[in-house]
């Protein structure tokens, strides 16, 4: 027996290790459409160039990544040889039970599949306040992002979702915010009842998002992809989390005062997994990587050979990181007057001071918008401002507040006239039953009774009949009104949800703690 229980230890010992070294198994889909089937929406120009940049990026951290996109013609002349499936509905379904296939399998073996669902375009919402996003054969709504993309995770579930839409009224696809009756929640379907999925979206109130031609790219998608890359890893572990990218984002548009052009992102992470990395440059395929030290301090972005602007950042001069490049290709590091150069095929780490440097050339400035380049980036991003803002203010943007229809059976007001209506018909019963007794001891007294009190038995009779006919009108109408007033008055309520997160700014980092 002794020995049974030995080697029984034994194998649990070496079991364990096993499975407490999991790995994350990444995979994406990633869905761009610049159209709508709505003539008052006017066509965007980036949706594409954003959908193809997500997935060149996250093509270097997954296991397989699915491009559904239309190319316009600026986009096939850019990207030339580039093949896509069109961003169907059916397509959409079709690449995620692939993927779902290929997630159970990494089930079965140990590791722990993270799918992420990326989506740039339209968005908008329904007379029901329901959201949407268009495709190209129709429209992939609230439900069906609940229902077929988050629908196979769960409480228990060791598949997770990373929800990344770039899109006008984003926040409605998940139900988090809403400003009137209109958009109030009609729906049960609510993220926090999704513990494994965590969701970046550009807006978190219904608003539009916007797009900048310097960047050939809508403005919240390259922010997301520019913290990717490693300029929000604030505590240089070569891990960019949910808390890192949101402190990064909300630095980038600190400066925006003007609240037409202001982003209020929500990103928040899977409440069963806090600190689930977005990306870990160490399971990266990144080619090379550049240690962007204290020699670069100040704004500087990213671009390639063909001028696209991969990265921006506004960094100060006491901290690093390491800056993926996203590509074989030459890059360029421009910072002020200066550009550091990546040539092309140029692998592994790279000081940024072992770089050739030289003077700044003439780069294009396509569509530049000199408020965009005033205010985006314009304050440092570091891990002192990073830390004040995630400890101050992250998890108060967290906080979710939505417009609820009432059940109909909880209108207190119609309640209240239907009970006034059947008291007065209960009313008028008790009236019609006395005019019926009145009338019958009137009919039975065969005369014996006076004249004056036959004829009052008969008056009283009479006023209760009438009564209880005026009782029996304004109960029924109290009662049908009541009915009306059930079915026809949908009412709303203001309800508020905060995640339950605390965020934990030590020595060691910026970690996310669960609070169930």
């Amino acid at each position: 027996m002794m020995r049974s229980l030995f080697w029984l230890l034994i194998c649990m010992c070496v079991a364990l290790p096993e499975s407490a070294h999991a790995d994350w198994v990444r995979y994406a889909m990633v869905v761009g459409y610049n159209h709508s089937d709505d003539d008052a929406l006017q066509s965007l120009r980036y949706a594409d160039d954003d959908a193809v940049k997500h997935a060149q990026l996250l093509s270097l951290a997954t296991s397989k990544t699915i491009l559904l996109t239309d190319l316009d013609a600026e986009s096939r002349r850019m990207y030339p040889g580039l093949s896509a499936a069109q961003p169907t509905r059916a397509n959409v379904l079709r690449e995620l039970r692939v993927l779902r296939k290929r997630m159970q399998k990494d089930v079965a073996n140990g590791d722990k599949p993270v799918l992420y669902f990326v989506y740039s375009g339209h968005g908008n919402y329904d007379a029901l306040g329901r959201g949407y996003v268009h495709l190209r054969d129709g429209r992939f709504t609230t439900q069906d992002i609940y229902y077929e993309v988050l629908g196979p995770t769960n409480g228990s579930s060791p598949h997770h979702v990373v929800l990344v839409v770039d899109a006008c009224n984003a926040a409605l696809l998940v139900n988090s915010r809403g400003s009137d009756r209109r958009r109030a929640n009609r729906s049960s379907l609510k993220l926090e009842s999704y513990p494994n999925v965590g969701v970046i979206l550009s807006s978190s109130s219904v608003g539009e998002v916007h797009e900048w031609g310097r960047l050939l790219s809508g403005i919240f998608s390259h922010e997301v992809r520019s913290g990717l890359l490693g300029p929000a890893d604030v505590d240089d572990d070569g891990i960019v989390t949910f808390a890192e990218l949101a402190a990064f984002v909300a630095s980038a548009n600190m400066e925006v005062k003007n609240e037409i052009y202001r982003l209020k992102p929500y990103i928040r992470p899977p409440l069963s997994a806090p600190n689930l990395p977005l990306l870990e440059q160490k399971n990266t395929r990144f080619r090379a990587r550049i240690r962007v030290s204290s020699a670069v301090h100040g704004r500087a972005y990213l671009m390639n050979s063909e001028l696209l602007r991969y990265a921006d950042f506004h960094k100060d001069n006491a901290h690093g990181f390491w800056l993926g490049i996203p590509g074989d290709e030459g890059f360029v590091l421009v910072h002020g007057d200066d550009e550091y150069v990546v040539p092309a095929g140029a692998s592994g780490d790279l000081p940024v001071s072992a770089l050739k440097r030289r003077r700044r050339a003439m780069l294009s400035q396509r569509g530049t918008d000199q408020y965009f380049e005033a205010k985006l980036f314009a304050r440092p991003h570091a891990p002192s401002s990073a830390a004040q803002w995630l400890a101050d203010e992250y998890e108060e943007s967290l906080r979710v507040q939505r417009l609820e229809v009432v059940p109909w059976y909880e209108n207190k007001g119609a309640w209240g006239v239907m009970a006034a209506g059947l008291g007065a018909l209960g009313a008028g019963i008790g009236l019609h039953v006395s005019s019926q007794t009145l009338s019958q001891r009137f009919r039975t007294s065969g005369g014996s009774y006076y004249y004056d009190e036959g004829l009052r038995l008969r008056n009283e009779s009479q006023m209760h009949r009438d009564a209880a006919i005026s009782l029996y009108s304004l109960g029924g109408a109290a009662t049908l009104g009541a009915i009306l007033w059930f079915a026809l008055d949908e009412q709303t309520r203001a309800t508020e949800y905060r995640p339950p997160l605390k965020v934990d700014v030590g020595p060691s980092g910026v970690r996310l703690e669960t609070t169930f």
